[in-house]
């Protein structure tokens, strides 16, 4: 009797496995197996037109783009169609004023990069990066919006800019020009908030690698939240004094920084000439001689 009570709990024990794993398996039930749509957190509420919060880049780079072999660029980051490959990405063909100022332009980074003793990087002397270098910086930046504009705080030299919501860009723009950071008009279309910026200051570069632009320069920046915590920014370059013909940016994502985090509050970087300066004469100047 015992002998047979053992063979039975032998030949059952194979299905009550079989009818556990499958009750396991049923559908809805934790750990349902890969894939199971059951599973997946659901998705965090957001407002796609509230831009508000602290935002850093969370990675990318300018390679990729147009998506054919013009794209490929040689040592000195020139493309084969006549472009350049900038921190934003691949550009359309360079005029010949766009081509001098490209060699003019000496940055102590990127692919013509010279010792920095040797460049004529204007924010060696603590002079300001302007817009669009600020943009590509990986720092944070805060948007406050308000009724009748967006405010965007930048960490990296402690300014800010201001994007107008309840106005049209003037016809007239002459009394705008020469300005860091421009004169920015934004509106909502759909989901993207559309900023249109004209008057930047084009002593300033497109990015740390010393790419140019002129006076003529026609900015929109496209800004769209992909979620809760994304924010995606593509450019629109449209200058015809460096460019042949306007140009679109790779995207650029940012990261909402949550309140507590290591980037969560703005912190005070000011970019001070007498510190910059002292590093000059102490660590790059005397790096470059040797």
């Amino acid at each position: 009797m015992r002998n047979r009570l053992i063979g039975s709990m032998i030949v059952l024990l194979p299905a009550i496995t079989f009818l556990s794993f499958g009750l396991l398996a049923q559908p809805g039930q934790r750990g349902a197996g890969r894939g199971n749509a059951a599973t997946a957190a659901p998705p965090v509420p957001y407002d796609p037109h509230d831009l508000n919060g602290i935002w850093l880049a969370q990675g990318g780079g300018g390679r990729g783009g147009r998506g054919n072999g013009a794209t490929e660029a040689d040592a000195k980051g020139f493309l084969k169609d006549g472009g350049i490959m900038t921190q934003w990405g691949p550009s359309s063909p360079l005029t010949p004023a766009g081509l001098k100022a490209v060699n003019a332009n000496l940055s102590g980074k990127g692919p013509r990069a010279v010792p920095p003793v040797n460049a004529n990087d204007l924010l060696g002397d603590a002079n300001p990066p302007g817009l669009i270098r600020a943009l590509v910086y990986n720092r944070p930046f805060q948007l406050v919006q308000t009724p009748d504009k967006v405010v965007q705080l930048f960490e990296w030299t402690r300014v800010w800019r201001e994007i107008w919501t309840d106005r049209e860009m003037p016809q007239n723009t002459d009394p705008y020009w020469g300005r860091w950071y421009g004169f920015s008009v934004g509106n909502w279309d759909g989901d993207t908030f559309v900023v249109d910026t004209v008057g930047l200051d084009a002593r300033a570069w497109l990015d740390e690698w010393g790419d140019p632009f002129t006076d003529q320069l026609r900015l929109t920046e496209r800004w769209r939240r992909l979620d809760r915590d994304r924010l995606e920014l593509v450019l629109n370059i449209n200058d015809p004094g460096t460019y042949t013909k306007p140009w679109t940016t790779n995207p650029r994502i940012f990261r909402l920084q949550p309140k507590g985090s290591a980037n969560g509050e703005m912190l005070e970087v000011i970019f001070a000439p007498v510190d910059e300066r002292n590093f000059n004469e102490k660590i790059r100047d005397p790096a470059g001689k040797k």
